[in-house]
C-alpha cells in the first residue's frame, strides 16, 4: 500500500469528476438511520439535482419525481414529510399551482441565486438542524373513500 502524498486527494478517481457528500456524522446520526427506504430514496433523488451551488432550490415536484421511479404521489408526499420531520431538509419555498416546493439539505449552507428569492434566507453556515434528535416518524393517516352505488365517492 502506497503512502499518500501531502496535498493529494482522490477526487480524480470519482467518475465524472464530482460527487455529492453526506458527512459521516450525518450518516451515523439517529435521524438519518431512522429514515425509511423511501426517505433515503428522496434524499438521493434530490442529491442528484444538487450542483454544489443550488442548495435551497432542490425540487421534489411529482412531475420530476415520477420519472425517477416514484410510483405514487402519496408515497412521495409521505417521504417529504418524513425527511422534513427528521430535519434533514427544510422547505425553502412552499409550492402551489404556479410554483413548486423547493428544499435545502440542512448539513449544507443554503445558497443564493440572484433574482430567485426564497422564503428562507441564504446562510453562511449550514442550519445543522439535523443534529436535533427527533422521535420516530409516524405516517399521517389517510381517509379512505368508499364508492356508493352511483359511483360518487364520499369520505368514510
Amino acid at each position: 500500500m502506497s503512502k499518500r502524498r501531502k496535498g493529494e486527494n482522490r477526487w480524480g478517481d470519482v467518475d465524472g469528476g464530482s460527487a455529492f457528500v453526506i458527512p459521516w456524522t450525518t450518516l451515523r446520526h439517529p435521524n438519518f438511520t431512522r429514515l425509511s427506504p423511501f426517505g433515503n430514496k428522496l434524499v438521493m433523488d434530490l442529491a442528484r439535482q444538487f450542483s454544489g451551488f443550488n442548495n435551497g432550490y432542490l425540487c421534489s415536484a411529482w412531475s420530476l419525481m415520477k420519472d425517477r421511479g416514484w410510483n405514487s404521489s402519496h408515497t412521495l408526499h409521505d417521504a417529504i414529510l418524513e425527511v422534513e420531520h427528521y430535519n434533514l431538509m427544510i422547505r425553502t419555498q412552499h409550492g402551489n399551482l404556479n410554483k413548486p416546493s423547493l428544499h435545502a439539505f440542512t448539513w449544507l449552507r443554503i445558497d443564493e441565486k440572484p433574482g430567485k428569492n426564497l422564503e428562507v434566507r441564504p446562510t453562511l453556515a449550514p442550519p445543522a438542524t439535523w443534529k436535533i434528535e427527533q422521535p420516530t416518524f409516524v405516517k399521517p393517516e389517510r381517509k379512505h373513500r368508499k364508492k356508493t352505488k352511483l359511483g360518487i365517492r364520499r369520505a368514510a
